[in-house]
């Protein structure tokens, strides 16, 4: 065969796989804004980043081969890598911080916070015990964790840390939470239902002073389960943090990217900002696949705190990376340095419809249980 022929052959063909993957891509793109509870909506608000990352293969490829009707695909492709990148880029390094960066913290001040989704099934106690002793974080969170974790963890840590709420389950939605600092309070919460536990934990510092912790881990959306049940918990969560008082935290897997239009509306009525926005992607999730990794673990803290680190850990064994954050609370420093998100009626009633399309799906929640307002201009 020809050479030239050969080349145009495969020209052409690199030429309609770019035509393709616009068109998928686009139809994904379009379907991510869809304002709808469905599980094979809610998953494509998840690997932004790699659909971002084929649209620009693809226009590439329509470019050097130079295919039929440009004047189509370009735009079409340009307008979805667009919206896909819209999402994501805020968190990338070079973007604003939307928390600010403390330089140094009193150690009185720090607080230095470790979690990590241990994967229920997975049965190498012992690298996540040498994690958590090496990392040496003032709190501990564990997450999928069944009596046998947790049986391992208490038998490691307990000594070390002596305050603790455990939660062992068998629905991969058991939770443990150590801490070397006293409780004042803490309490076991199931928002949503369905044996999703979440912890609320008032924690005393060493000068006194106490500050809240929530941990939560939701279900996520996938096939037979939409997202109703995670979206509502996210929400009523976000209420209980506006009620509690400062300074907050909350930490946890929450089956969800801090770009969604649900953790959008979670940062409103909560009154949280971003740390991980203009410090990087730090994908915890899925530790096992390279290719395919989002962010789903989080802390979200009110503005009377400073970041000092905030990172992904080692590889311990778990389908997830664990999140490691070191904070300084300083509010009086760091307070007019940051400000959360604009909570705006927008928001409030963004909230109320996740709660009522929640109520639809079956699962009982109900949009008077939203206590929050806008405040008046």
């Amino acid at each position: 065969m020809d050479s030239s022929k050969q080349g145009s052959g495969v020209k052409a063909w690199l030429a309609r796989l770019a035509r393709f993957l616009i068109i998928v891509l686009a139809l994904f793109t379009a379907i991510s804004l869809v304002a709808a509870d469905a599980w094979w909506i809610r998953v494509f608000d998840f690997p932004r980043l790699q659909f971002a990352m084929v649209l620009v293969i693809a226009l590439a490829l329509l470019l050097l081969t130079h295919s039929r009707r440009l004047w189509l695909w370009l735009p079409l492709g340009a307008a979805a890598l667009a919206v896909q990148l819209w999402q994501v880029v805020p968190y990338f390094g070079f973007m604003p911080q939307q928390a600010v960066s403390a330089d140094s913290c009193e150690p009185p001040d720090r607080l230095h916070i470790a979690s990590l989704n241990v994967l229920q099934s997975n049965r190498d106690f012992d690298r996540a015990i040498a994690y958590v002793r090496e990392e040496n974080p003032d709190v501990f969170l564990a997450m999928e964790n069944d009596a046998a974790w947790t049986d391992a963890l208490s038998a490691a840590l307990d000594a070390d840390y002596p305050y603790s709420m455990k939660i062992p389950q068998p629905n991969t939605y058991g939770m443990a939470l150590w801490s070397r600092l006293p409780f004042a309070e803490v309490e076991r919460n199931e928002l949503a239902g369905g044996g999703t536990p979440s912890i609320k934990a008032r924690i005393t510092r060493a000068d006194g002073g106490v500050m809240t912790l929530f941990a939560v881990h939701p279900r996520p959306p996938r096939p037979g389960q939409d997202s109703g049940q995670r979206d509502a918990e996210l929400v009523l969560l976000a209420d209980l943090v506006r009620e509690s008082g400062r300074p907050t935290l909350v930490v946890g897997d929450f089956n969800d990217v801090g770009w969604s239009s649900v953790t959008g509306t979670f940062q409103r009525i909560g009154q949280l900002v971003d740390p991980r926005r203009g410090r990087g992607f730090t994908a915890t999730f899925d530790a096992t696949n390279p290719l395919m990794r989002w962010p789903l673990d989080h802390v979200f803290h009110t503005d009377d705190f400073g970041v000092l680190r905030f990172e992904k850990g080692p590889d311990v064994g778990s389908d997830h990376f664990p999140l490691e954050v070191e904070l300084c609370l300083s509010p009086a420093e760091f307070a007019p340095q940051q400000e959360a998100p604009e909570l705006t009626e927008e928001a409030v009633e963004d909230a109320r419809e996740e709660l009522e399309e929640a109520s639809q799906g079956g699962d009982g929640f109900e949009a008077d249980n939203l206590t929050v307002t806008a405040p008046e201009d």
